[in-house]
């Protein structure tokens, strides 16, 4: 079965884990939409963007060091190209252009099978094309936009491939994420598949914990800086930490997102314990950062699922979260981690100063180093093996 697995850079952490476990059950097309404003995000940390060539592989785009990590992933694909979309806008000629690109290479292969890790207003490209598979499958990441988040750049693509009569299959990597879309679309019929996400491997394999210097025995905040990730209740949480522990430091490492600008709310006398690295942060600084934290925070007002944890988790340390979305599902509270209460800074600050009371986080991070499991996707991924098959 010739299968056209179709994602971007903003998804290739978990992508990497997908494609690991389908290029040794079917022949596998792999498509990596890159933008000028995803080059550097997620693992990926490309310089340039050529103009001239819409499909390029790997070896040609990539960093010698870059290709290298993920060579192991892309090797047994049948094939694996990045879809080059240098033009801002996400609607232009250009997208046009990239979409017919691919589906001119995947054409002769004649595959049964599209399978989309998201989508976006360059991806609407692909819609015309769509009724050429037997199936297609849509990951749903989410079903709602985040707090902040909405825009019609969001809407329109969820309107067309979620509407438009293709043959289609969602797919979820949570139940919350599941139960939200069949909340919010009641109409849409077909069926709706869950793959429960898993540790992303991929970072594990990345740096010693010795090269970059950082903070060690920190508190640890990493990924995209928006609105709905509480950075702001966590500041305001952390005055209260350091009352008791005066030494405990905290780090944010991530970008803001564009038109986002959170509030340093914290007093003078403890800005010495708050480090914030707002800025792309590459793969072998993030692994160091998570490597020497004593433990993760995700104090988020709302989500779905969360690629953090599962990078976290991947590197076995224990994590403080929200009690919101699909956290709950992941996290067994006093067991592996602790759940918080969303927005509550004193519920924040009191299970921060919970894990750090007599070292309890190490408890926590013995149990996600218990539960980590080498053969979690291949589980995982069971059922949408089957349901290509039938």
């Amino acid at each position: 079965m010739t299968v056209v697995y179709y994602t971007s850079t903003y998804f290739l952490d978990i992508s990497l884990e997908i494609i690991n476990v389908l290029k040794k059950q079917v022949d596998l097309h792999v498509f990596i939409e890159v933008t000028s404003a995803s080059k550097k995000v997620n693992i990926v940390n490309i310089e340039h963007l050529p103009v001239e060539k819409k499909l390029v592989e790997p070896s040609v785009l990539l960093s010698a060091q870059s290709y290298r990590q993920l060579e192991p992933y892309f090797t047994g694909t049948a094939s694996t190209h990045f879809v080059i979309h240098p033009h801002r806008s996400g609607l232009s000629f250009s997208t046009l252009q990239a979409s017919i690109a691919v589906w001119k290479y995947m054409k002769p292969f004649k595959p049964a099978i599209i399978h989309f890790e998201g989508y976006t207003l360059r991806t609407v490209g692909m819609l015309p094309f769509l009724f050429s598979f037997k199936k297609a499958f849509l990951a749903v990441h989410d079903p709602v936009p985040h707090s902040g988040e909405k825009s019609w750049k969001i809407g329109l693509p969820n309107l067309l491939f979620f509407n438009l009569p293709y043959k289609k299959h969602f797919l979820f990597y949570s139940r919350f994420s599941r139960d939200l879309f069949v909340k919010h679309y009641p109409r849409i019929k077909e069926q709706k598949l869950l793959v429960p996400m898993c540790p992303f491997s991929y970072y594990k394999g990345l740096g010693s914990g010795d090269e970059i210097e950082s903070e060690p025995g920190a508190i640890l905040f990493f990924g995209r800086i928006s609105l709905y990730k509480g950075i702001e209740v966590l500041l305001q949480a952390m005055p209260a930490v350091i009352e008791q522990f005066p030494r405990q430091k905290l780090i944010i490492a991530g970008k803001a997102t564009e038109g986002y600008a959170f509030k340093e709310l914290i007093p003078d006398e403890y800005k010495k314990n708050i480090l914030i690295y707002n800025r792309y942060i590459p793969n072998e600084e993030l692994i160091n950062l998570i490597k020497k934290a004593k433990f993760i925070v995700c104090p988020y007002l709302d989500a779905t699922q969360s690629g953090v944890l599962m990078t976290a988790f991947a590197l076995n340390k224990t994590v403080i979260a929200s009690d919101v979305g699909s956290f709950p599902e992941f996290i067994i509270n006093n067991v592996n981690g602790l759940l918080v209460e969303p927005g509550s800074v004193a519920s924040l600050s009191a299970k921060i100063i919970k894990a750090l009371s007599n070292h309890f986080y190490k408890t926590l991070e013995k149990n996600v180093v218990s539960a980590n499991t080498e053969n979690c996707w291949e589980k995982s991924l069971e059922n949408l093996l089957e349901a290509y098959h039938h």
